[in-house]
């Protein structure tokens, strides 16, 4: 994901993720033997009013310059389109926003705080809802911006996160939305927890099975060569 010469956008959404993934970058590179560079940007979506100076001083703590930037994304998405389901639009609207800061700042590569639950979540997402079967990959590259999406923390549980950012008292924000804990993601959390109440280390299964990419069969597998009969 690092590779020597990077210039790193953390994204930061207040939440326990990203400011996790703050202090990991941080202490990764005091150690690696990479060299990279690193900073942070949080965007304000104009909605609420948050207090951020608690994380301004924990970024200027732990040593990575970090910046809001206000837009109007908010507006966009609940007053102008009236988005029904605007979770979509909003997340489309902040990874081009986020991705457009990076490359101005001189930034190849972005780095998310997605843990395994939301990759989890994602895939139930795209199945019940889009019908296919898809969640966002560990790196990703975007050749339209020419900047590379990373996700460092792709297969830590979302307790681990938790925990630590509570051992480490995190300057964790609540939600900044109204519909936050009633969307379609929620719907998702739930049905994940129910099968991991009746599956034993469900999340370990599933993620191994996603990564282990020479056992899928999938339909499109089971094609094999000079076999017409799927034409038919």
């Amino acid at each position: 994901m690092i590779e020597d010469g990077d210039k790193i956008c953390i994204g930061v959404s207040g939440g326990k993720d990203s400011l996790l993934l703050m202090e990991a970058m941080k202490l990764y590179q005091r150690f690696s033997y990479t060299k990279f560079e690193v900073i942070a940007c949080m965007l304000d979506l104009g909605l609420k009013q948050q207090d951020v100076s608690k994380i301004q001083a924990y970024a200027e703590r732990i040593g990575i310059d970090f910046e809001v930037v206000y837009t109007d994304i908010g507006k966009v998405v609940f007053e102008y389109r009236e988005e029904r389901s605007p979770c979509a639009l909003c997340a489309k609207l902040r990874r081009g926003a986020l991705n457009t800061y990076a490359v101005e700042h001189g930034c190849n590569k972005v780095a998310l705080g997605h843990n395994r639950d939301d990759v989890i979540q994602t895939f139930f997402m795209s199945m019940l809802y889009e019908g296919r079967i898809n969640t966002f990959a560990p790196v990703t590259y975007l050749s339209r911006r020419d900047v590379t999406v990373i996700r460092p923390l792709i297969f830590l549980p979302e307790k681990h996160a938790l925990s630590i950012a509570r051992a480490h008292e995190l300057p964790i924000l609540p939600a900044n939305c109204d519909i936050a804990g009633h969307t379609k993601r929620e719907e998702a959390k739930q049905l994940v927890k129910h099968l991991s109440g009746l599956v034993p280390d469900f999340e370990e299964k599933f993620m191994h099975a996603l990564s282990t990419t020479e056992t899928y069969g999938l339909w499109d597998r089971m094609r094999l060569k000079g076999d017409e009969s799927h034409k038919r």
